[in-house]
């Protein structure tokens, strides 16, 4: 006698899923579409602290904005007063030219660090200091007075400008 084997019960389910309009579709589409594209811009915008995350635009009751120094230009050359806002060792400015924007750090009573005022990160004009450290408005990068990344979302350096003191007058080459 030859033994049959039991197959398994198959057990049919006959409910549709009703197929989506093409209004529904779009829309749909659309909705991920848009958290997508929004999800990839938080990170530039979001949270954080002085850990070396991005962090929110700066916070304008620890920062000051930069004086504003007016620089003049013969060819690619910058000439700074340096008298007023940069006369002290320890002090800051910002320089504006027709060749562009520039920080100007007085080292000492004869030494300056001159840097681009354009951040690194998506070009703002870096226009504010919290009295060790300058700061972009836009995304709150942060640099060293000799123009370091000390906190993102930059990841460059600023450029430097060596420069020449002759009596009162402070020239770099842009």
């Amino acid at each position: 006698m030859t033994t049959r084997r039991q197959l398994p019960t198959v057990i049919e389910i006959s409910q549709t899923v009703p197929e989506p309009s093409r209004r529904q579709f779009c829309a749909h589409a659309c909705q991920a579409a848009s958290l997508v594209a929004v999800s990839a811009l938080l990170p530039a915008c979001g949270g954080g602290g002085d850990d070396g995350n991005p962090t929110s635009p700066s916070d304008p009751a620890t920062n000051q904005a930069l004086p504003v120094v007016a620089g003049s230009t013969s060819g690619r050359t910058v000439s700074v007063p340096t008298g007023g806002a940069l006369s002290t060792p320890n002090s800051v400015a910002l320089v504006t030219s027709p060749l562009g924007s520039f920080l100007v750090f007085r080292n000492s009573l004869t030494s300056f660090t001159v840097l681009t005022a354009v951040c690194t990160h998506e070009g703002c004009t870096v226009d504010q200091y919290n009295g060790q450290l300058y700061v972009c408005p836009c995304h709150n990068s942060k640099y060293t007075t000799s123009g370091q990344v000390a906190n993102g979302p930059a990841n460059r350096a600023l450029t430097t400008f060596p420069s020449t003191l002759s009596g009162d007058t402070l020239t770099f080459n842009a």
